[in-house]
């Protein structure tokens, strides 16, 4: 065997082991192989003292003694006898039939395997023998012994020892001198113990235990009980006095089945122990007396007579009682009875019984009365019923077939007949004395016939259901019943009245009338063409105004709930905050007062909201919606603005009226009202009117008219050709996408025209109009404007005031400008822009252009008062003039010759460069007195002289207008843009010998024009025919612009001036400069 202590390193082991052979190890023994001995002081295994030995005797008989010190001793196989000594050791014997002596110290005795014999020593020990027959002994000190499988015989001398037998026929002597704890465990054991001792048979294996005290003395059991398994028995024995008397000298036991002791001097008597039981009056009960009932020598006992004053006992053959009370006896008695242990002892015990009362059932007698048809009567049923043993009575339950019961809790039920019946309706009715007693009566009611119904459903003050299950109405009337009777009605067409408290109302098919009445009530149309009221005809709204009305004093008191399903509806809610969907169908919805949230649903539906913060979505349909008052009651003069400009002040609630509106999918008509509302037109071409305060307006998608009234209101046109007018305030205008028209009214307003061609209208105020993309006509109005075209050939009209006028990209035109303007052409895009000062002159005054000398597209126009007093000016910048066209002489090419072109009609033919011979469809002149070239000095004509051209062209002096374009052909023109032939302006020829801007008297400027832009051959020198475009549209006469437009109707539209393309690239005035050096 090996030890399972660590060894040291070095030559020792710190370990003195035996051989296989009979070894005697002891202080002499030098057979370690290491060196290693006992008691040599030699100990070298950490935390071991000098004289701790460890032994290890191996096989053979072996006989160990360790002497001093904490030793550990194995004796390996073999019968060996191991001796502890001085110290507190450990023996293990392991394999054989082993002697370990403990001897002084606290020694811990192992057995193992065999038949061991272990003797524990002076101290406390611990022996555990493990399997065998094996004899323990503790000798002195508070001994462990454990005897484990087999047959032991466990001794603990003296000392408190524990001593635990185990497995098999075990022999336990607890010692004299202490208090031990003897257990015999399994199997059938031989306990012997003392008064003091614990004792436990136990009760496992084949159990049957017995406990020996012989020799000390008589003794008596007492609290004798089965034990666990039922074969024995547990208690205390109690030694007895010489006198027979009990001593304070015991052994409690637990599993014991035989007791082998002293017998006592003389028959002890039995002792009787009291007893209780409780049973219900004219009830008989059976005691066990015997049960808790002894003898001290446990001779079995009888009852040999009992007796009661108040009824009778019978002795049972099994020893038990049993009482019976005499009739109607309760309260409490005794029983007395005698026992005999059937050697002349005797004792006598009691039994106190308690009789309780047994309570008598309730007597319910029958009640009748009398009712009108649907009318709820109430009777006293419990007035006339009896208890015997005087409990008050109660009602525990009422039914009845033929209507409803109500138990009041005052003893009163109160019936209430089903509609339609009459006749005599039967009450059954459950009643308590409270003790269990019971009885069931019955109450018969006399119910008169029905009255005549009159066609309207009634509701109660109370929350009531009103639906097709509803049968609350007096008269017998029900929710479609196909029971209308009145005139023009359908069957299912009902009328119903639910009165005050919050109700819910379900009106299903028909066309329905619906009261509410006061309270919060939930109501469904359902399918037809209701009419639904829900208010209380009281106007209370829940935010007050100073000097006219309080606030509500209860906000929350008549909040309904309303669906008119599908039908043309018609809706009123009244009071408080009420949520409401008029469903499919053209409904007509009145919200009346407080922040209301409606929903018009499908269908063409007017909406009023009324006073308070409302949301209103119209939903699909053409909808008309009154954010505030319905203005067929109410004029507008209530609305009252928050800036004060009317004669009442400025609203004191500005807050009270703040509407949220959505016209949803439809053509809408809405109006905001008063305060701060946001209306959204959605889908369809609706028309929005803000009216008072601040407003926010979105048209939506479709083409859209959107007022904004009084207040600084923001519109915002969305998709489609809107129409915007912000009215009074400084508004913000948005035309968004499409073909809009923006007024801003008065005030300092912001139109921004958006996407496509816009017409945006300043009118009165400082106005910021804003063209964005496309050909947008812009009118400044009154007021000191900025003006920006955007993208687009964009016309700008200043207005009145001092403007800021700027075109953008694309060809613009400015008119109606006046002294103090600024006027920006701008050069991006397609850059071609017209100034036209027709008619910005002072009333019989003057203007002067004074072009820049290194650049005449810009300028300055100076304005002259009728007495020739300065007026002013304007700046221009990036200005061309777009009027193309031939003076009188000028000699046109034709197949018949050249002839001049003041001669020339509609329909002569012209040879042109592109397209052979081509008929005239329009001629136009305009005339130029010298006091008007003087004052637009930049349309001043042009003199090309013969041969300035190269080549000798032109043939002879040619006048044009400024803007006319001449064709130029030339290794230039193809060296620097790529193309052979390019239209070049004659004012930007001017770099030319012989091209220069002449004063003459007057003129006359004259245009013909073809099926497309042409090339003619004008004194021998290929030039432009007139192309119609935005700017030169604009620079001829109404007469005239009218008269190409009927000739050409595409030209009044967008896309057809965009067709009528020019014959050839036209140069810009720095790309003309190219072909000038």
């Amino acid at each position: 065997m090996e030890s399972d202590t660590p060894k040291p390193t070095g030559a020792r082991d710190g370990i003195v082991s035996g051989t296989a052979a009979d070894d005697r190890i002891d202080a002499a023994y030098t057979g370690d192989p290491d060196g290693d001995m006992i008691d040599n002081s030699d100990a070298i295994i950490p935390g071991e003292a000098p004289e701790d030995d460890i032994v290890m005797a191996g096989g053979g008989n072996d006989f160990v003694t360790s002497l001093q010190g904490d030793d550990e001793v194995h004796g390996g196989d073999g019968n060996d006898t191991l001796r502890g000594g001085d110290g507190d050791d450990l023996l293990k014997g392991q394999g054989g039939d082993d002697l370990l002596k403990g001897e002084a110290g606290d020694d811990t005795l192992l057995g193992g395997v065999g038949s061991d014999t272990l003797n524990g020593g002076a101290d406390a020990d611990m022996l555990d023998a493990g399997d065998g027959d094996d004899v323990l002994q503790g000798e002195t000190g508070n001994d462990t012994l454990i005897g484990g499988a087999g047959n032991d015989t466990l001794q603990g001398d003296a000392g408190d020892d524990d001593l635990s037998g185990g497995d098999g026929n075990d022999i336990l002597l607890g010692g004299g001198g202490g208090i031990d704890a003897l257990k015999g465990g399994a199997d059938r054991d031989l306990i012997f113990a003392e008064a003091g001792d614990d004792v436990d048979g136990g009760a496992a294996g084949d159990d049957f235990d017995t406990l020996d005290i012989t020799g000390q003395g008589p003794y008596v059991v007492r609290d004798q009980r089965p034990d666990s398994n039922g074969n024995g028995f547990d208690g205390t024995i109690v030694f007895l006095n010489d006198d027979g008397s009990e001593s304070d000298r015991t052994i409690e036991f637990v599993e014991i089945e035989k007791i082998i002791g002293d017998p006592p001097n003389a028959n002890l008597p039995p002792r009787a122990v009291d007893d209780d039981a409780t049973t219900p009056e004219d009830t008989a009960v059976t005691v066990d007396v015997l049960g808790n009932d002894s003898d001290p020598e446990g001779q079995p006992l009888t009852v040999t007579g009992a007796t009661s004053p108040d009824g009778t006992v019978d002795i049972n053959p099994d020893g038990t009682l049993t009482f019976t009370p005499a009739e109607n006896f309760n309260g409490d008695t005794t029983i007395v009875y005698e026992i005999d242990d059937g050697n002349g002892g005797t004792d006598t015990g009691e039994v106190a019984v308690s009789v309780t009362p047994v309570n008598d059932d309730p007597v319910a007698n029958p009640d009748s009365s009398t009712t009108a048809a649907a009318t709820a009567v109430t009777a006293d049923v419990l007035a006339n019923d009896t208890d015997v043993d005087g409990d008050k009575l109660t009602i525990t339950g009422a039914t009845s077939p033929d209507g409803t019961v109500v138990d009041n809790g005052d003893g009163t039920l109160t019936f209430t007949p089903a509609d339609g019946f009459s006749g005599d309706a039967t009450v059954s009715y459950d009643i308590s004395d409270g003790n269990g007693g019971t009885d069931t009566g019955t109450w018969t009611v006399s119910v008169g016939p029905a009255p005549d119904r009159d066609g309207i459903v009634f509701g109660t003050d109370g929350d009531d259901l009103i639906d097709t299950a509803y049968d609350g109405d007096p008269d017998g009337d029900f929710v479609d019943n196909e029971d209308a009777i009145l005139d023009g009605e359908a069957p299912n067409d009902d009328i119903i009245r639910a009165g005050d408290g919050d109700d819910t109302v379900r009106a299903g098919e028909g066309d329905d009338e619906i009261t509410g009445g006061n309270g919060s009530d939930d109501v469904d149309g359902g399918p037809g063409d209701d009419v639904i009221d829900t208010g209380n005809g009281e106007i209370r709204p829940d935010i007050g105004y100073p000097g006219l009305y309080p606030a509500d004093i209860d906000p929350e008191d008549d909040r309904d709930l309303v669906a008119g399903g599908d039908g043309n509806d018609t809706i009123s809610t009244g009071d408080d905050r009420d949520t409401i969907s008029g469903g499919n169908g053209n409904d007509v919805i009145d919200a009346g007062i407080d922040d209301d949230v409606v929903r018009g649903d499908d269908g063409d539906d007017r909406i009023v909201g009324g006073e308070g913060s409302d949301l209103l979505l119209g939903g699909n349909g053409d909808d008309t919606i009154y954010a505030g008052n319905d203005p067929d009651r109410i004029p507008d003069a209530v609305n009252i603005e928050d800036d004060g400009s009317n004669p009442f002040g400025p609203d004191l609630r500005p807050e009270n009226g703040r509407d949220t509106v959505d016209g949803g999918a439809g053509n809408d008509v809405i109006f905001g009202a008063d305060d701060d509302d946001v209306l959204s037109g959605g889908l369809g071409n609706d028309f929005l009117d803000g009216q008072t305060d601040d407003d926010t307006l979105s048209g939506g998608t479709g083409e859209d008219t959107l007022i904004g009234g009084q207040g600084d209101d923001s519109l915002s046109g969305g998709l489609g050709d809107d129409v915007l007018d912000g009215g009074i305030g400084n508004d913000t205008l948005r035309g968004n996408r499409d073909d809009d028209l923006l007024s801003g009214g008065a005030g300092d307003d912001l139109l921004d025209g958006g996407g496509q061609n816009d017409i945006l209208n300043g009118d009165a105020g400082n106005d910021t109009l804003q063209g964005a993309t496309g050909d947008d006509t812009l009118n400044g109005g009154d007021g000191d404007d900025v003006v920006r075209g955007g993208q687009g050939n964009d016309l700008i009209d200043g207005g009145d005031g001092i403007d800021d006028l700027a075109g953008g990209n694309d060809r613009d035109t400015f008119v109606n400008v006046n002294a103090g303007d600024v006027v920006n052409g701008n050069e991006g895009g397609d850059d071609f822009d017209t100034l036209d000062l027709t008619g910005s002159a002072p009333d019989g005054g003057r203007l002067e252009i004074d072009y820049d000398d290194d650049n005449d597209e810009n300028g300055t126009v100076s304005y002259f008062n009728a007495d020739n007093t300065d007026a002013g000016t304007l700046r221009f910048t990036n200005i061309e003039n777009v009027i193309p066209c031939f003076t009188p002489g000028t000699l046109i090419a034709t197949p018949k010759g050249e002839r001049r072109v003041e001669d020339l009609v509609v329909g002569d033919r012209v040879i042109t460069r592109d397209n052979g011979i081509q008929d005239i469809r329009w001629v136009g002149a305009r005339a130029m007195t010298g006091t008007e070239l003087e004052r637009a000095a930049h349309l001043k004509p042009v003199l090309i002289q013969q041969g300035a051209l190269g080549n000798g062209l032109p043939e002879r002096d040619m006048l044009v207008s400024p803007n006319h374009r001449v064709l130029v052909a030339n290794d230039k023109t193809a060296l620097y843009f790529e193309e052979r032939e390019v239209l070049v302006a004659a004012k930007h020829l001017t770099g030319l010998d012989g091209v220069d801007i002449v004063d003459v008297s007057g003129t006359t400027y004259i245009h013909i024009m073809f099926d497309q832009h042409e090339v003619v051959l004008s004194d021998g020198t290929w030039t432009e025919s007139f192309q119609p475009g935005d700017n030169s549209l604009a620079g001829i006469g109404n007469a005239q612009r009218t008269e190409i437009f009927e000739l050409f109707p595409e030209l009044s539209t967008r896309e057809g001036i965009d067709s009528y393309q020019s014959a050839r690239r036209s140069l810009k005035k720095h790309e003309a400069r190219l072909l000038t050096k």
